[in-house]
């Protein structure tokens, strides 16, 4: 998602207002089940996906942008300057972040100060993209040796990356204790809607209402539940919270599928 930080913050806010105006009316005047789950998802999911594509974004720039300043210091070390350099590295892949790398170039041919253009780059980019910016920028107006600057920081951020993936390996007994402990809940769920608030002592038109009743509340709870959940899986397998995105859905779909079939 190509957004401008500012246009993601106004669209979240309209989401969240949208899906509480709803929610707020939908109690006072339906209190249909179908528009509660539809405020919802636009109150929570929809902005937790718009952040999340973000993320993702981010995420793969930042593996790509080591390879991406390696290249750039053989470059230089060639003989190019670092615009040359930069703009040289447009006859490679080096996938979401190519746009961006064409965007500099462009800038670079109509004459923009190339730290003017990094600082453009680094806009709304996670924090080790601008701190590796700026250092760049550091090295650019101090006449430091940029080369080395470039290796070294390249070096860091790749390393950087390495320590994720080792990390998410290493949690990964911690995600499934977590699919586990929703699975557990979304069982004693199940059981109560099936076995035990059927013995209470309710009779006609009573217990189809309170079985009703139950049945929204329960999968309402799991929606919950399931969301929440996912997010602390994220939270502990990628160190942020909106990485648990894709769990939390997961997660949701289940829980409600399975309430919706066996109550």
């Amino acid at each position: 998602m190509k957004m401008k930080p500012e246009y993601i913050k106004y669209l979240i806010i309209g989401f969240v207002a949208s899906g509480i105006i709803l929610f707020s009316i939908n109690q006072i005047l339906f209190g249909n089940e179908i528009l509660t789950i539809a405020s919802i998802l636009i109150t929570a999911v929809f902005p937790f996906i718009i952040y999340y594509q973000k993320y993702r974004l981010d995420k793969a720039i930042e593996e790509r942008f080591p390879d991406f300043l390696r290249d750039v210091s053989s470059n230089v070390k060639a003989g190019m300057t670092l615009p040359q350099a930069v703009i040289a590295t447009k006859k490679t892949n080096y996938g979401l972040l190519d746009p961006y790398l064409d965007k500099m170039a462009v800038q670079i041919d109509w004459g923009v100060p190339f730290t003017k253009i990094m600082e453009n780059f680094a806009n709304g980019k996670t924090p080790v993209i601008k701190r590796t910016v700026s250092a760049i920028i550091e090295a650019i107006k101090g006449g430091g040796n940029i080369t080395e600057t470039l290796d070294s920081i390249g070096a860091s951020i790749a390393e950087i990356n390495t320590i994720r993936r080792e990390r998410q390996g290493e949690t990964y007994s911690q995600m499934l204790t977590g699919y586990v402990i929703f699975f557990v809940f979304l069982g004693v769920i199940v059981a109560l809607q099936k076995f035990l608030i059927p013995s209470l002592s309710i009779t006609g038109g009573a217990y189809v209402s309170t079985m009703m009743n139950y049945g929204i509340m329960f999968k309402q709870m799991i929606m919950i539940q399931g969301f929440f959940s996912g997010l602390v899986i994220g939270k502990m397998s990628e160190g942020r919270l909106i990485s648990g995105l894709k769990h939390s859905i997961i997660l949701v779909i289940i829980g409600y599928t399975v309430l919706a079939l066996l109550i």
